[in-house]
Protein backbone atom coordinates (compact mmCIF):
# COMPACT_ATOMS: atom_id res chain seq x y z
CA UNK A 1 0.00 0.00 0.00
CA UNK A 2 1.35 3.27 -0.25
CA UNK A 3 1.18 4.25 -3.89
CA UNK A 4 -2.22 5.78 -3.77
CA UNK A 5 -1.30 9.64 -3.76
CA UNK A 6 1.62 8.60 -6.62
CA UNK A 7 -0.91 6.68 -8.82
CA UNK A 8 -3.32 10.00 -8.28
CA UNK A 9 -0.51 12.44 -9.42
CA UNK A 10 0.15 10.38 -12.52
CA UNK A 11 -2.84 9.80 -13.30
CA UNK A 12 -3.56 13.51 -12.80
CA UNK A 13 -0.05 14.02 -15.30
CA UNK A 14 -1.79 11.87 -18.03
CA UNK A 15 -5.29 13.59 -18.25
CA UNK A 16 -3.13 17.12 -18.72
CA UNK A 17 -1.36 15.40 -21.34
CA UNK A 18 -4.14 14.17 -23.29
CA UNK A 19 -6.16 17.74 -22.46
CA UNK A 20 -3.25 19.83 -23.66
CA UNK A 21 -3.72 17.91 -27.89
CA UNK A 22 -4.45 20.17 -30.24
CA UNK A 23 -7.82 18.82 -31.78
CA UNK A 24 -7.46 21.22 -34.70
CA UNK A 25 -3.98 19.11 -35.80
CA UNK A 26 -5.96 15.57 -35.46
CA UNK A 27 -8.53 16.90 -37.16
CA UNK A 28 -6.05 18.12 -40.57
CA UNK A 29 -4.42 15.17 -40.12
CA UNK A 30 -7.33 12.77 -39.91
CA UNK A 31 -8.81 14.87 -42.96
CA UNK A 32 -5.86 14.34 -44.90
CA UNK A 33 -5.31 10.98 -44.50
CA UNK A 34 -9.24 10.03 -45.56
CA UNK A 35 -8.85 11.60 -48.78
CA UNK A 36 -5.50 9.63 -49.29
CA UNK A 37 -8.01 6.29 -48.26
CA UNK A 38 -10.69 7.92 -50.36
CA UNK A 39 -8.23 8.35 -53.43
CA UNK A 40 -7.53 4.10 -52.73
CA UNK A 41 -3.81 5.91 -51.62
CA UNK A 42 -1.40 3.49 -49.52
CA UNK A 43 -1.28 4.85 -45.79
CA UNK A 44 1.97 4.02 -44.20
CA UNK A 45 3.29 3.95 -41.00
CA UNK A 46 6.14 3.16 -38.89
CA UNK A 47 7.87 3.65 -35.46
CA UNK A 48 10.80 2.13 -33.50
CA UNK A 49 10.30 0.09 -29.89
CA UNK A 50 7.33 0.47 -28.22
CA UNK A 51 6.40 2.91 -31.16
CA UNK A 52 6.60 0.23 -33.84
CA UNK A 53 4.07 -1.90 -32.40
CA UNK A 54 1.80 1.16 -31.78
CA UNK A 55 2.19 1.53 -35.89
CA UNK A 56 1.54 -2.36 -35.95
CA UNK A 57 -1.52 -2.12 -33.91
CA UNK A 58 -3.00 0.93 -35.68
CA UNK A 59 -2.28 -0.02 -39.32
CA UNK A 60 -4.54 -3.38 -38.55
CA UNK A 61 -7.44 -1.11 -36.73
CA UNK A 62 -7.54 1.37 -39.90
CA UNK A 63 -7.32 -1.63 -42.56
CA UNK A 64 -10.39 -3.04 -40.53
CA UNK A 65 -12.63 -0.38 -39.25
CA UNK A 66 -11.59 1.95 -41.74
CA UNK A 67 -13.68 1.22 -45.19
CA UNK A 68 -15.28 4.23 -46.81
CA UNK A 69 -18.89 5.39 -47.55
CA UNK A 70 -18.70 4.47 -51.06
CA UNK A 71 -17.09 0.77 -50.05
CA UNK A 72 -13.28 1.69 -50.34
CA UNK A 73 -11.07 -0.16 -48.48
CA UNK A 74 -8.03 1.16 -47.20
CA UNK A 75 -4.69 -0.07 -48.27
CA UNK A 76 -2.45 0.38 -44.73
CA UNK A 77 1.42 -1.29 -44.10
CA UNK A 78 3.08 -1.11 -41.39
CA UNK A 79 6.71 -0.33 -42.52
CA UNK A 80 7.67 -1.56 -38.88
CA UNK A 81 5.82 -4.89 -39.24
CA UNK A 82 8.07 -7.44 -41.43
CA UNK A 83 11.26 -8.05 -39.45
CA UNK A 84 13.20 -10.43 -41.89
CA UNK A 85 12.97 -7.16 -44.17
CA UNK A 86 14.10 -4.35 -41.59
CA UNK A 87 17.11 -6.75 -40.27
CA UNK A 88 17.88 -7.58 -43.93
CA UNK A 89 18.51 -3.67 -44.22
CA UNK A 90 20.09 -3.09 -41.32
CA UNK A 91 22.26 -5.38 -41.04
CA UNK A 92 22.91 -5.27 -45.23
CA UNK A 93 23.18 -1.54 -45.20
CA UNK A 94 22.12 0.72 -42.24
CA UNK A 95 19.50 0.76 -39.92
CA UNK A 96 18.91 4.01 -41.02
CA UNK A 97 17.54 3.01 -44.01
CA UNK A 98 14.71 0.65 -43.19
CA UNK A 99 12.22 2.63 -43.69
CA UNK A 100 13.41 4.74 -46.67
CA UNK A 101 13.98 1.71 -48.62
CA UNK A 102 10.43 0.17 -48.12
CA UNK A 103 9.19 3.45 -49.15
CA UNK A 104 11.84 3.71 -52.68
CA UNK A 105 9.66 0.48 -53.18
CA UNK A 106 6.53 0.67 -52.66
CA UNK A 107 5.37 4.60 -51.67
CA UNK A 108 4.04 6.59 -55.05
CA UNK A 109 2.39 10.08 -54.63
CA UNK A 110 -0.70 10.82 -53.33
CA UNK A 111 0.13 7.97 -50.45
CA UNK A 112 0.71 8.86 -46.91
CA UNK A 113 3.48 8.25 -44.74
CA UNK A 114 2.67 8.69 -40.73
CA UNK A 115 5.47 8.46 -38.37
CA UNK A 116 4.87 7.44 -34.40
CA UNK A 117 7.96 8.75 -32.30
CA UNK A 118 8.56 10.38 -29.01
CA UNK A 119 11.69 12.02 -29.67
CA UNK A 120 11.20 12.77 -33.58
CA UNK A 121 14.40 12.51 -33.90
CA UNK A 122 14.98 9.09 -34.92
CA UNK A 123 17.27 9.00 -38.05
CA UNK A 124 15.28 5.87 -39.53
CA UNK A 125 12.20 8.21 -39.51
CA UNK A 126 13.85 11.28 -40.79
CA UNK A 127 15.37 9.41 -43.95
CA UNK A 128 11.76 8.13 -44.01
CA UNK A 129 9.92 11.32 -43.73
CA UNK A 130 12.58 13.23 -46.43
CA UNK A 131 11.92 10.14 -48.48
CA UNK A 132 8.30 10.40 -48.27
CA UNK A 133 7.91 14.46 -49.17
CA UNK A 134 10.47 13.63 -52.08
CA UNK A 135 7.77 11.09 -53.40
CA UNK A 136 5.11 13.64 -52.93
CA UNK A 137 3.27 12.17 -50.18
CA UNK A 138 0.92 13.47 -47.03
CA UNK A 139 2.93 13.19 -43.73
CA UNK A 140 2.05 12.86 -40.36
CA UNK A 141 3.59 12.61 -36.95
CA UNK A 142 2.34 11.61 -33.99
CA UNK A 143 5.67 13.07 -31.54
CA UNK A 144 6.35 13.89 -28.00
CA UNK A 145 9.26 16.33 -26.07
CA UNK A 146 9.31 19.35 -28.64
CA UNK A 147 8.31 17.49 -32.07
CA UNK A 148 12.16 16.81 -32.54
CA UNK A 149 13.96 16.48 -36.38
CA UNK A 150 10.68 15.39 -38.06
CA UNK A 151 8.79 18.28 -36.61
CA UNK A 152 9.47 20.64 -39.50
CA UNK A 153 9.68 17.80 -42.26
CA UNK A 154 5.79 16.95 -41.57
CA UNK A 155 2.49 18.63 -43.45
CA UNK A 156 0.83 17.71 -40.18
CA UNK A 157 2.86 17.49 -36.51
CA UNK A 158 1.07 16.17 -33.39
CA UNK A 159 2.93 16.86 -30.11
CA UNK A 160 2.40 15.97 -26.98
CA UNK A 161 4.80 18.30 -25.08
CA UNK A 162 6.48 15.87 -22.58
CA UNK A 163 9.72 13.74 -22.07
CA UNK A 164 8.38 11.55 -20.58
CA UNK A 165 8.80 8.39 -22.79
CA UNK A 166 5.29 6.19 -20.50
CA UNK A 167 3.05 9.14 -20.96
CA UNK A 168 3.69 10.65 -24.84
CA UNK A 169 3.45 6.46 -25.86
CA UNK A 170 0.16 6.60 -23.77
CA UNK A 171 -0.86 9.55 -25.34
CA UNK A 172 -0.03 8.16 -29.09
CA UNK A 173 -2.68 4.97 -28.27
CA UNK A 174 -5.23 7.86 -27.53
CA UNK A 175 -4.51 9.21 -30.97
CA UNK A 176 -4.77 6.09 -32.41
CA UNK A 177 -8.14 5.18 -31.21
CA UNK A 178 -9.45 8.65 -32.24
CA UNK A 179 -8.10 8.55 -35.73
CA UNK A 180 -9.68 4.75 -36.05
CA UNK A 181 -13.08 6.08 -34.63
CA UNK A 182 -12.88 8.44 -36.96
CA UNK A 183 -12.75 6.27 -39.81
CA UNK A 184 -14.74 4.35 -39.20
CA UNK A 185 -17.41 7.04 -38.24
CA UNK A 186 -16.53 8.68 -41.26
CA UNK A 187 -19.42 7.23 -43.47
CA UNK A 188 -21.54 8.52 -41.29
CA UNK A 189 -23.37 11.89 -41.07
CA UNK A 190 -22.12 12.91 -37.60
CA UNK A 191 -18.48 11.69 -36.65
CA UNK A 192 -17.71 10.87 -33.44
CA UNK A 193 -16.96 7.89 -30.80
CA UNK A 194 -18.67 4.81 -31.04
CA UNK A 195 -21.71 5.13 -28.88
CA UNK A 196 -22.23 3.00 -25.68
Amino acid sequence: MGYEIKIDAWLEDAATLIRGIDVNSVADAAEGLLRVRDANGTMFLAGNGGSASTANHLALDLQKAGISPKGVRPKVISLSENIGLITAWGNDESFDVVFEKQLEALAEEGDSLLIISVSGSSPNLVRAVSKANDVGMLTVGFLGKDGGACRDLLDCPIILPSWDYGWVESGHVVLHHILTNIFHESDHSQVGLPKT
